[in-house]
């Protein structure tokens, strides 16, 4: 059977922007490869499509797309993997309808690839059809510096709380950890004297993401210190050798190193949710400043959403360096979350990310080989809400 490459390239905006931005449809150097085959069953045919609509300004984001391709039989589909969207007026969640309406309410989600509408199929996970979850890998940052001493045993608590609620729903989701902040010289005794990563824990499961927060006899900002699994060696070594170039506590090097260095999944939605009490300090470094993330050519929609926990004062931050880390949020269409430094009477489960899970929406569609050329090709979602309030 003949097999050709497939690539795409995403044009959605994200948070304020008017212009389109684009991420690649790929891992790492990896390209798609899809088979040929007939339309799949279930998917509407594209010639039921229509274009996308026009939609003016917009009035939300599409927060995360993330795909892979499925196989059925000798049908290609791709699969597009999104996070919910809210209603930006009610805050309620959206319900998805693909080709031709359902019956009841009237298609809101359209697809096109390089102009050519697709037919597509819509599942809505708050809706539990039997169909596969959406999959999520959650990272946690965390700021074990000196100054989060009074948060850090609750900051632990939520995490494993929130973490066993989210695994116990449809959602397939795993984690991993980042901790950050402290000097690394001085916490290993090496010869390395800059700020940077000074704990990790790869993409795992619920129970191992317990175990290296609370069954390792430390307590306090130690929790996120030190290196656990499988790779425990290998990210130590790789944190000390290059992650250590901060000029003090630094999400964005912390960031980074998740990015570059965890072991996430083909096809899951990336969220990071960053626990901090002051500023991103990168020390000069425009490789580890907000700024990085606010270019969209070096973060991306499939690269993951950064949620903020911050449990500073905003009035004292320093903002004459620019570095405030709800940024991160901002410029990936993640949120905020201001608390109390004791971290007393929190709950991440009010973060709307939470909803985002939860409603989150998977989209198929097929018929393309005439795309599998190795080149480049725009792939365009539109969301229009039938009152017209949810312009994306």
């Amino acid at each position: 059977m003949k097999r050709n490459k497939f690539r795409g390239l995403w044009y959605i905006p994200v948070m304020t922007f008017v212009v389109s931005l684009s991420a690649c449809l790929g891992s790492g150097d990896e390209t798609i490869v899809l088979e040929e085959g007939k339309p799949a069953h279930g998917i509407p045919s594209d010639d039921d499509a229509d274009p996308n609509p026009e939609i003016g300004t917009s009035t939300t984001y599409i927060p995360n797309v993330n795909y892979t391709v499925e196989n059925s039989g000798n049908d290609a589909i791709v699969r597009l993997d999104m996070t919910g969207i809210q209603d930006p007026d009610s805050y309620e969640w959206l319900k998805l309808v693909g080709t031709g309406g359902n019956g009841v309410n009237q298609q809101n989600v359209w697809v096109s690839v390089d102009g050519k509408p697709k037919g597509i199929a819509v599942y809505n996970n708050s809706d539990n059809q039997g169909e596969n979850a959406i999959m999520v890998d959650v990272v946690f940052l965390v700021d074990n510096s000196g100054s989060m001493g009074d948060e850090a045993d609750g900051i632990a608590r939520d995490i494993v709380t929130w973490a066993g609620e989210l695994s116990a729903s449809d959602i397939d989701v795993k984690f991993g950890c980042v901790g950050y902040g402290g000097n690394v010289g001085r916490q290993y005794g090496s010869l390395v004297n800059g700020y940077g990563v000074t704990g990790a824990l790869n993409i795992t499961d619920y129970m191992e993401l317990n175990n290296f927060l609370n069954n390792r006899s430390v307590t306090n900002t130690s929790r996120t210190k030190g290196y656990a699994g499988d790779d425990a060696s290998e990210l130590y070594t790789v944190a000390e050798n290059s992650y250590s170039r901060a000029g003090g506590e630094c999400g964005v090097q912390a960031l980074r190193f998740a990015d570059e260095h965890f072991s996430f999944r083909l096809g899951a939605n990336r969220v990071y949710v960053n626990f901090t009490d002051d500023a991103n300090y990168p020390g000069g470094d425009d490789e580890i400043s907000v700024s990085y993330v606010a270019d969209a050519m070096n973060w991306n929609t499939n690269k993951g959403t950064i949620h903020t926990v911050f449990s500073g004062s905003s009035s004292s931050l320093n903002y004459s360096i620019g570095e405030a880390p709800w940024l991160l949020s901002e410029y990936t269409g993640g949120t905020v979350m201001e608390v109390s430094p004791t971290f007393s009477g929190v709950t991440l489960n009010s973060l709307p990310v939470t909803g985002a899970m939860q409603n989150s929406y998977i989209i198929r569609f097929t018929n393309v080989s005439e795309f599998m050329d190795g080149q480049s090709h725009e792939v365009k979602v539109t969301i229009l809400s039938e009152d017209g309030r949810v312009r994306v």
